[in-house]
C-alpha cells in the first residue's frame, strides 16, 4: 500500500472539501503487490479516531480498480482478488464500527466475505448518456411538457445563493437538513471547479430560481446527482423533471457516459427515480463484524444444535414407538 496520485483527479479536491467541511482525515491510497502493475485506488476518510467512516453527503468511499490491459475474465478475477487482499489489510488496520461502502463499479466483494466482513446490499438507478424522454414515464414527459408551455427555463449558474435558497426550501418542507451552508457550497465550488461541480437552476417566467439540481463529477465519466431542492409552490408545474432533464442533456453534451441518481433503497425515492427509464443497479457496503453481530451469531448457532438436537430425539423416539 501506498498514497500516490489518484487515477481520478477529482479525487483530491473532493477530499480537500471533506477535510475542511467534516474536519475528518481523508486519504487517497492504493494498493498494489510489488509483483503485479494492477491496483485498486480508493479515497479512505478517517474519524478523530482515526478510524474509517463515511461522512455525511458521501453516497461511498471512492474505489477505482485498475487491472493490468487484458480481455481475459480469469486474470481480472486473479488480479481483483490479489489487489483486494493488500486492501483488506488496510481495512482491517484501520477498523473502526461504521461500514465502507463500495460504488456500484465494484461488484465482486467475495474477497472481503472470505475474510469475515458483513456485507449489505444498496440499490441505485444509473442514466446512460445522452438520455431520450422515451424512456422516461408518460407522466414526466407531462410534467416537463407542462413547465415548457408555462415558460419555465433551466441552466447551468455559478450563483450558489440561488443553489442554496431552493435547498433551504426542501429542508423546510420536508423537515431536514443537507448541512451545507451558502459558503459550503461556495467551497465545493472553488475547490471542485465547473469539471467536479455542477449546479442546474430552473427560473419561472419571471425569472425567480425555482429548483436546483447540483451534480457531482469525481472521475470525468460517471456524474453523481447529489442533490437537489426546490420552491414549494412552484412543484406541481414540472420544473423538478424540466430541471433533471436538462441536467441529462448538459451532461451529455459534455461528454459524460452516465449519471447515478445515488439511492433507490426507500420506497417512494425509488418509485421517483425509475420513472427515467435508468438501470437498477445494486451496490455493496462492508463491515467488520461487531461484538452484538459475533453475539447473534453464536446464538443463532446455539438454536440451531438445540433444535437439531431436538429433531433427533423426536425421530428416535418415533423410530422407537413404530418398533
Amino acid at each position: 500500500m501506498e498514497q500516490l496520485q489518484p487515477v481520478s483527479r477529482g479525487l483530491e479536491p473532493w477530499a480537500e472539501f471533506n477535510r475542511i467541511k467534516w474536519g475528518c482525515e481523508a486519504k487517497i491510497l492504493r494498493f498494489q503487490r510489488e509483483d503485479s502493475e494492477a491496483y485498486i485506488e480508493s479515497l479512505f476518510f478517517l474519524n478523530k479516531r482515526g478510524k474509517i467512516y463515511l461522512p455525511p453527503l458521501n453516497p461511498f468511499h471512492p474505489t477505482v480498480f485498475q487491472p493490468t490491459p487484458t480481455d481475459k475474465p480469469y486474470r481480472l478475477n486473479r488480479q481483483w482478488h490479489q489487489t483486494a487482499e493488500v486492501m483488506i489489510g488496510e481495512l482491517l488496520r484501520y477498523g473502526g464500527s461504521a461500514a465502507y461502502c463500495f460504488p456500484p463499479d465494484i461488484r465482486d466483494i467475495r474477497p472481503f466475505l472470505w475474510k469475515g466482513f458483513k456485507a449489505d446490499v444498496k440499490y441505485t438507478y444509473q442514466i446512460r448518456l445522452p438520455h431520450s424522454l422515451e424512456q422516461a414515464s408518460p407522466g414526466i414527459r407531462n410534467r416537463i411538457k407542462k413547465a415548457v408551455q408555462e415558460g419555465y427555463r433551466c441552466g447551468l449558474t455559478h450563483n450558489m445563493a440561488e443553489v442554496h435558497a431552493c435547498l433551504l426550501e426542501t429542508e423546510t418542507r420536508k423537515g431536514f437538513s443537507h448541512r451545507l451552508s451558502l459558503e459550503d457550497l461556495q467551497l465545493a465550488q472553488t475547490l471542485l471547479g465547473d469539471d467536479g461541480l455542477r449546479c442546474y437552476v430552473c427560473y419561472s417566467p419571471s425569472g425567480e430560481p425555482v429548483t436546483a439540481s447540483v451534480i457531482l463529477i469525481l472521475d470525468g465519466r460517471r456524474a453523481l446527482f447529489w442533490m437537489a431542492g426546490s420552491k414549494t409552490e412552484h412543484l406541481s408545474h414540472g420544473v423538478v423533471q424540466l430541471s433533471q432533464h436538462a441536467v441529462f442533456d448538459d451532461l451529455a453534451a459534455a461528454g459524460l457516459q452516465d449519471i447515478d441518481l445515488v439511492g433507490a433503497n426507500l420506497q417512494s425515492v425509488a418509485r421517483s427515480k425509475s420513472g427515467w427509464g435508468g438501470d437498477l443497479v445494486s451496490y455493496y457496503q462492508i463491515r467488520l463484524p461487531i461484538f452484538k453481530d459475533l453475539a447473534r451469531t453464536s446464538l443463532d448457532l446455539l438454536r440451531f444444535h438445540r433444535k437439531k438436537r431436538l429433531a433427533i430425539l423426536q425421530e428416535e423416539g418415533s423410530f422407537g414407538a413404530r418398533g
